[in-house]
């Protein structure tokens, strides 16, 4: 039998993901190399860190490169999308005080380290979430690929190799593409089954034309809006002008897509890559607002873009926001 040199251990935390213990779509294929991206994330499980043994513990047989590998394609196997991260060398300073209570900064270097991280998770909260589920059966489960001499440093407590498994974030985003990303579960059901939504848009940014926050329209007719009726207050009357709004924009040709939050409903046009698309322009130009003359001031001003809707009681206007906004489609690379 191989006598493993590598030495298994748990440090700095970094983020980690709950991966899925029944998905069968999960590649697995034995010598690949499955490396950590910004896109995997951005919630992970640190499933182990691998480093050299001191000196007088080496030997022959397998080093960390390795034995991080062949634990990912054992996770992978498993339906679990692992990956391999690796921290390189570096040298730190820390701050401390001496015997004579006096300030002074050491330098420490840290090796070199190979990290095996698993899992894709949008968010771990809730006792019960994929991440903290995959979390518990990963700190139990035994890796036959560990079974040969390897040598591990044991969490009190929890003396499984794995045992010291913990969540934290994927370590190459920064805290504001984490919260980013972070899906909001509720939002998430606000946009479920709706029909264009904008979560299905395939760009990276988008151009906001319209918003609507409940009471946003101009009823036209005989009686004056209520609660109840298309015009009225409400989020829910709100996300249906802004569904009527984006099929109305379809039906003359645009890419138009809706999103609902806890504040408003939105009608977007486009799906583009790239911020700098002309077509960016296009779509500034034909929702901004224009001057134009006002019959009611007999004067010409500048008047935001209108669209006539047909409603039960007649017709109701749609005001567009007077300076469409370009924003980021919510929620990319995620899965």
């Amino acid at each position: 039998m191989r006598a493993a040199i590598f030495l298994l251990t748990f440090s700095l935390s970094f983020g980690l993901t709950s991966p899925s213990l029944t998905s069968a779509a999960i590649e697995a294929v034995k010598g690949k190399e499955y490396t950590l991206t910004t896109k995997h994330g951005p919630w992970m499980v640190m499933v182990a860190v691998f480093s050299e043994p001191p000196a007088e513990l080496k030997g022959d047989g397998i080093g960390p490169e390795e034995a991080a590998s062949e634990l990912v394609y054992e996770l992978r196997q498993k339906g679990i999308p692992a990956y391999t991260y690796r921290r390189d060398q570096k040298f730190e300073s820390i701050e401390t005080t001496n015997r004579l209570n006096q300030n002074e900064t050491r330098q420490y270097k840290l090796d070199s380290e190979i990290c095996v991280l698993a899992g894709n998770y949008s968010s771990v909260e809730g006792e019960d979430s994929l991440g903290k589920r995959t979390l518990d059966w990963l700190k139990h489960y035994k890796p036959k690929c560990l079974e040969q001499g390897g040598i591990y440093k044991p969490t009190p407590g929890q003396p499984g190799p794995l045992s010291g498994a913990f969540l934290t974030v994927n370590p190459m985003l920064d805290p504001a593409e984490v919260k980013r990303r972070q899906r909001d579960p509720q939002i998430i059901r606000y946009n479920s089954h709706c029909e264009f939504s904008l979560l299905d848009n395939p760009g990276k940014y988008t151009v906001v034309v319209a918003s609507f926050y409940g009471n946003s329209t101009t009823q036209v007719g005989d009686e004056a809006p209520d609660e109840n009726k298309l015009g009225g207050g409400g989020l829910d009357l709100a996300g249906d002008q802004a569904w009527q709004v984006m099929r109305a924009l379809r039906e003359r040709g645009m890419e138009a897509y809706v999103f609902h939050d806890r504040r408003k409903s939105i009608v977007t046009v486009g799906a583009f890559n790239n911020p700098d698309d002309p077509g960016v322009q296009t779509i500034f130009k034909n929702f901004s607002a224009t001057w134009k003359y006002d019959p009611a001031t007999g004067q010409n001003q500048i008047l935001a873009q209108s669209l006539p809707l047909p409603s039960q009681n007649g017709q109701w206007l749609c005001t567009f926001d007077p300076k469409p906004q370009m924003m980021e489609v919510p929620y990319k690379n995620t899965h």
